[in-house]
C-alpha cells in the first residue's frame, strides 16, 4: 500500500474517532464513506502480468514507404484502467491508427489487438523493441508502470531515384551520364562479354572457332568473335557533404534525407554503367568507401548512408572540426592523377562555404579539365528552402534567398556543371534532364 493512503486512512480513523467523542453525525458521515470506498480499493489490484507480442510487415523498408505494425496485448489480472503507448521515433510519422490507446480491464482477462501503419521519412537502423504500459488503480490515486520489449530491428535505405530515364536520351547531355563507361584502349581480361562477328583489326587468337564451323554449315562465311570485358573503366567519385549546413529542414523534410538519396541514385547509376565508384565525405562525419564496382560496392555505399543519421543524432552535441571539400581533394590528390575522373559534389551552397568549393573546384580542374573542354566535375545543390515553409510571406523570403544564391555562385557555374535541386519542386531526374542540349 503506499504511504499516502495508509496516511489519508489514519486521518480518516482519527475523524471517525473524533465524530463519535463529539457526537457529530455530520463529521462520521463525511469520513466514514472515504474510509470504506479505501478498505474496498484495498483489495483490488491493479491490472498487472501485461504482454505485448508486437509484429511488423517487413523488417526493411524504404524511405517513404508504409508498414503495418500489429500489437498483441494480453492483461490477466487486475481491475483498472491500462494506457498502452508504442514508443516511435522522430523520424518515422503516423499515416492510420494511433500507437497510444486507452483500455478499460475488467474482471476476466481481456485480450486486445491494435493496429495501426507508420512511414519512416529517413534511412537508418531503429529498433522497435519498446512498448510501455501504464496501470491506474480505479479507486486510489495509484499507477504502475511497465515496459514490453520485442526484438524487432527495422531497416530503412535510402530512395532509389529512377535517373535510368536519362539513359535513352538521344540528345547531347551536358551531364557526364556515360552510355558505356568501359575504356576501348584498356587491356583485355579474363571476363567474357559477348560473342559477336568478326571485324577487321580483330586479333586472330580471339576467333571462336566452333562457332564460326557451325555457321559455315549455315551459310555464314564471316566468322565470329570471342569479346571479353576491358581494363580501364571510367572512374567517378562522388563528396557527400555532412556539414551543419546540411541539417536543414524538418523531422520529414530535410536536406540531409534528400542528398543521401541522392548520392544513392547516382551510385546506383554509375555502377549499374560498369564504372568504378568512390564515396567520400567531407563535414563533421568523415567516411571513405575506396574505389569499387558491381553490387557490392553499391552496398558498401548503402550501408555508409544508413549511418550517416544515426552519427549525426547521437553526435549533435560534440563539436568537430570540420574539413572543407577542398582539404578532402587535396588529400586524396594521388588517387585522381592519370585517371581523368568524373567528380561530383553532393552539398548545399551557402555564404559559409563558397570559398572551400571554389577552391575545390580549382583543385579537380587539374585533374579532369583537358584540351580546353568542359571539366568532368557536377554540383548536385540542394536547395532546401522551401522545406520550412508555413506562410506566404515566407516563400517569397526563400524566394529573395535563392535568387542572393544564384548571385553568389555566378562564377562557380561557369567552371562546373552545376545542377540545382529543389526537392520541393521537382525530382533529382528533372534537374538533370534540364542540362540537356538539342545535339547539333
Amino acid at each position: 500500500m503506499p504511504r499516502y493512503v495508509s496516511r489519508l486512512g489514519t486521518t480518516f480513523l482519527f475523524l471517525i474517532l473524533t465524530g463519535f467523542l463529539l457526537a457529530n453525525n455530520i463529521l462520521i458521515a463525511v469520513s466514514i464513506i472515504p474510509l470504506c470506498l479505501m478498505a474496498i480499493g484495498y483489495f483490488i489490484d491493479v491490472p498487472g502480468d501485461i504482454g505485448v507480442i508486437k509484429s511488423i510487415s517487413k523488417d526493411r523498408a524504404r524511405v517513404g514507404e508504409v508498414l503495418d505494425i500489429s500489437l498483441d496485448i494480453s492483461i490477466e489480472s487486475g481491475f483498472g484502467l491500462v494506457i498502452i503507448c508504442d514508443i516511435l521515433y522522430g523520424s518515422f510519422e503516423l499515416v492510420e491508427g494511433n500507437n497510444f490507446h486507452v483500455m478499460w480491464k475488467g474482471l476476466t482477462p481481456k485480450k486486445a489487438k491494435i493496429n495501426y501503419r507508420m512511414r519512416c521519412t529517413s534511412s537508418g537502423t531503429y529498433s522497435l523493441d519498446v512498448t510501455k504500459w501504464r496501470s491506474k488503480h480505479p479507486v486510489c490515486d495509484y499507477s504502475e508502470s511497465g515496459e514490453c520489449h520485442n526484438e524487432i530491428s527495422l531497416k530503412i535505405v535510402p530512395r532509389l531515384l529512377e535517373l535510368h530515364k536519362i539513359r535513352g536520351l538521344s540528345a547531347k547531355c551536358r551531364v557526364p551520364m556515360p552510355q558505356g563507361a568501359l575504356s576501348t584502349l584498356g587491356m583485355t581480361t579474363h571476363e567474357f562479354k559477348e560473342v559477336r562477328m568478326y571485324y577487321p583489326g580483330d586479333p586472330f587468337k580471339s576467333i571462336n572457332w566452333k562457332v564460326t564451323s557451325r555457321n559455315l554449315f549455315r551459310g555464314k562465311i564471316q566468322p565470329v568473335v570471342n569479346e571479353f570485358e576491358k581494363e580501364g573503366k571510367k572512374t567517378v567519385y562522388i563528396f557527400l557533404d555532412t556539414s551543419p549546413t546540411m541539417n536543414y529542414g524538418t523531422k520529414s523534410k530535410n536536406v540531409i534525407e534528400y542528398s543521401i538519396e541522392a548520392v544513392n541514385g547516382l551510385a546506383d547509376h554509375y555502377l549499374g554503367q560498369n564504372c568504378i565508384v568512390s564515396l567520400i565525405s567531407f563535414g563533421d562525419k568523415k567516411f571513405t568507401v575506396h574505389a569499387g564496382a558491381g553490387k557490392r560496392q553499391y552496398h558498401r555505399i548503402l550501408r555508409e548512408l544508413m549511418k550517416i543519421r544515426d552519427n549525426n543524432e547521437a553526435k549533435k552535441e560534440i563539436k568537430k572540426k570540420i574539413t572543407g571539400l577542398n582539404e578532402v581533394v587535396y588529400s586524396n590528390r594521388e588517387h585522381f592523377s592519370g585517371v581523368r575522373p568524373l567528380f561530383i559534389v553532393v552539398t548545399r551552397f551557402c555564404g559559409s562555404n563558397c570559398e572551400t568549393l571554389k577552391k575545390a573546384i580549382e583543385d579537380m580542374s587539374k585533374y579532369t579539365m583537358r584540351n580546353g573542354n568542359l571539366p568532368s566535375i557536377m554540383i548536385i545543390n540542394i536547395i532546401g528552402y522551401e522545406m520550412k515553409i508555413k506562410k506566404e510571406t515566407e516563400r517569397q523570403a526563400a524566394g529573395v534567398l535563392e535568387a542572393f544564391v544564384n548571385i553568389m555562385s555566378k562564377e562557380l557555374r561557369n567552371q562546373c556543371i552545376w545542377i540545382d535541386w529543389n526537392p520541393e519542386r521537382e525530382s533529382l531526374t528533372s534537374a538533370l534532364l534540364k542540362q540537356v542540349v538539342t545535339a547539333r
